[in-house]
């Protein structure tokens, strides 16, 4: 019987755990083991920051085509043991909502060491995974799973099990067929979730198993897809930790990593020695004569967005961030609008408004696949962008430096 976790770095004092998920009729060897007999959460370790920061282990469970085979097997224990005067548990197949339970009681109690979470799961292994992220967020309201790397996971099922169906009455063929209700229930519950795991699709371009199109799970948001020249087996085997598999795994998990520090140190509060008086953004405030508090308030966002900034520098992130700025650009646009056309609207209001209005849309129009950022983090983002010389972010009718007011 092999063994549930096995694992390949583990230390006392580390909370972030990188787990490799296998998938139908799949283990450690199986799955993970290269051609020159290298396992892929040991070529995860030749990467300097992820050996510095996690700590690396492998899951598996019970799956089998044919469950005929699995009662041999038994039969054949049970005289094994009974010679032997042993006990044992019977083995079986189990559906994949069952085995994400499971899987979620091992992420509470066998490995409560561990904070974080991060999944590297292959084919059905990542249906386990994303039915135990759906369970833990519609259940508990959060999860330690902080990131998902889904590896040619049949997401919209597969074919495949529609012929596997003709032979076996294997409970896990049946949840992979496409057409069965488990696979739409899944999907169904993954669009509703607000607050998902950063989810990196991987597909391979030779793959007949998982095709493109199912590889990628249905979602209302942005969605990050990584295509390479894999099939579905050679996927998960990286010949090397150069291999693009390897080395965007080893990218996602330090991005993710310090996106998850991000969330542990929260908002940050500005040292008071560093007062960014002659930023242009500040000019602009005090020109609008906007009130003190609100620009030490101003301050304060913008020094986070700048945090921000420094972490998030991949250049999928940047085009994340791009589009958010692009965003809460036409929201100040908006407002600024109908500030020119009334002259009861102050500086002031102005900026509360635009403020209120990034708060509301944090979870709809500025929503993005970053989930650690915080709506303070977009509100910095707005005096980012009043920061630029070439910006048209003002918070007076009169556009110049040299203004004293209104």
């Amino acid at each position: 019987m092999e063994k549930e976790f096995e694992f390949y770095q583990q230390r006392e004092d580390c909370n972030n755990l990188v787990l490799f998920v296998h998938g139908f009729t799949g283990n450690v060897n199986k799955t993970w083991k290269n051609k020159n007999g290298k396992l892929f959460p040991k070529l995860i370790l030749e990467n300097e920051y992820v050996a510095q920061n996690f700590d690396v282990a492998t899951y598996g469970y019970f799956t089998t085509l044919l469950d005929l085979f699995a009662d041999s097997k038994e039969k054949f224990r049970k005289i094994k043991n009974l010679i032997r005067r042993k006990t044992h548990k019977k083995e079986r197949n189990l559906e994949i909502s069952e085995l994400a339970n499971i899987l979620s009681n091992h992420l509470r109690i066998t490995l409560n060491q561990y904070d974080n979470i991060y999944v590297i799961a292959h084919s059905m292994g990542g249906l386990i995974t994303k039915s135990l992220i759906s369970e833990e967020l519609k259940q508990k309201g959060w999860t330690k799973v902080k990131l998902f790397l889904s590896l040619a996971v049949p997401h919209q099922g597969s074919d495949i099990a529609v012929f596997g169906g003709l032979i076996s009455d294997n409970l896990q063929i049946d949840n992979l067929n496409p057409v069965n209700s488990f696979i739409n229930g899944l999907n169904q519950r993954w669009i509703d979730l607000d607050s998902k795991p950063s989810t990196k699709y991987f597909y391979g371009s030779y793959d007949e198993v998982v095709t493109k199109h199912s590889a990628v799970a249905i979602d209302k948001i942005e969605k990050d897809i990584i295509s390479v020249t894999e099939d579905h087996n050679s996927i998960s085997k990286p010949e090397s930790s150069s291999a693009i598999v390897c080395n965007g795994v080893c990218q996602f998990l330090e991005e993710a990593h310090k996106h998850a520090l991000l969330g542990e140190v929260g908002y940050q509060k500005l040292d008071p020695a560093e007062q960014l008086d002659d930023e242009l953004f500040v000019l602009k405030l005090i020109i609008a004569d906007i009130a003190n508090e609100t620009q030490q308030h101003a301050k304060e966002l913008y020094f986070n967005a700048e945090y921000v900034r420094k972490l998030f520098k991949s250049r999928h992130d940047k085009k994340q961030l791009e589009l958010l700025f692009n965003n809460i650009r036409q929201l100040y646009k908006d407002s600024y609008d109908g500030y020119l056309a009334d002259d009861t609207i102050n500086s002031g209001k102005l900026l509360a408004e635009v403020h209120t209005k990034i708060t509301d849309q944090d979870a709809k129009l500025l929503k993005t696949i970053i989930p650690t950022l915080q709506s303070y983090h977009k509100k910095g983002m707005l005096h980012q962008l009043a920061n630029d010389a070439e910006s048209d972010i003002w918070w007076s009718k009169n556009k110049t430096i040299s203004a004293e007011g209104e």
